[in-house]
């Protein structure tokens, strides 16, 4: 077994397969129940309390525009704060997938950066497509690096009916993309450039999708499969918020703190309790 595969320790694979743990990080602290408490309430209630203001202030147009704005770009910071944290031991275990994870949440933190820029500094409104496109979409490719990272060194574990699986519901995402998203906008809106962006981000979920499946699979009963099990809730609420932005953009009735975006916070929680989870195991 390589070094990088110690993370994965103490997990009985599908296949049977046992990996070893390597006791945790080198002169890591040991983790306390009261930090994982605090992490998880300042989740919860974080996402409760964005929900509480989305409801409130819909009739409030000038206060939800600018909450929306400085939220979506706050909650970007979840992950991208615990990755950077989870980078202060070199000695941690795949080490190189969490540097992709971490260059990835940056990208999609900077996207939300130069949203929030052009939306409160330069006064457009629903700036897409913009240079923000480029960051997200970006950063959606290496995520799905770092997660392919991750399952690399476990491929020969993978048996075929978890490959089928993370397939089918994969292409059967696709078809569900492609019957109620990419046919009805092309039905409404004319503009070709942004319906490919708007196509892009769904083809991108669809991708991080299989890949969260497939390790969510490969090490679900182990003590990692509740991080695995995060990445897949963080990329389905990703994906379908990212459905039904292109699906409102197109028809014109999408604005700045709508509900919708919600789900994008929520995905951002996700993918940060996922790197935290990981963390604890490593902990542990």
């Amino acid at each position: 077994m390589t070094p990088e595969s110690n993370l994965f320790g103490n997990v009985v694979l599908e296949s049977g397969i046992c990996l070893p743990y390597n006791e945790g990080l080198a002169g890591g602290p040991s983790p306390k129940m009261s930090g994982k408490r605090i992490v998880t309430g300042g989740a919860v209630a974080s996402s409760l309390l964005i929900t509480i203001l989305y409801l409130v202030l819909q009739s409030h147009t000038n206060s939800l525009y600018l909450v929306s704005n400085i939220s979506e770009a706050a909650f970007s910071l979840v992950p991208l704060i615990i990755a950077v944290y989870l980078l202060k031991s070199r000695e941690l275990p795949f080490y190189k997938s969490t540097i992709c994870l971490t260059i990835g949440f940056f990208l999609w933190f900077l996207g939300e950066v130069i949203y929030s820029t052009y939306a409160l500094l330069l006064g457009v409104a629903i700036p897409y497509p913009s240079m923000a496109d480029f960051f997200w979409l970006t950063g959606y490719w290496l995520v799905l690096l770092g997660m392919t990272l991750s399952i690399q060194p476990f491929r020969f574990a993978i048996k075929s009916q978890t490959l089928v699986l993370a397939t089918v519901v994969s292409i059967t995402t696709s078809v569900l993309v492609a019957a109620y998203l990419v046919i009805p906008v092309i039905a409404i809106s004319p503009d070709t450039a942004t319906n490919m962006v708007g196509f892009a981000y769904p083809i991108s979920d669809i991708a991080l999708l299989f890949a969260s499946i497939l390790g969510f699979l490969l090490f679900r009963g182990g003590k990692v499969a509740r991080g695995w099990y995060l990445l897949v809730l963080g990329t389905l609420l990703f994906s379908v918020a990212d459905i039904l932005f292109s699906f409102t953009t197109a028809k014109g009735t999408y604005f700045d703190g709508h509900p919708l975006e919600l789900l994008y916070d929520y995905g951002y929680v996700c993918f940060g309790l996922s790197l935290y989870s990981q963390l604890k195991v490593a902990w542990d």
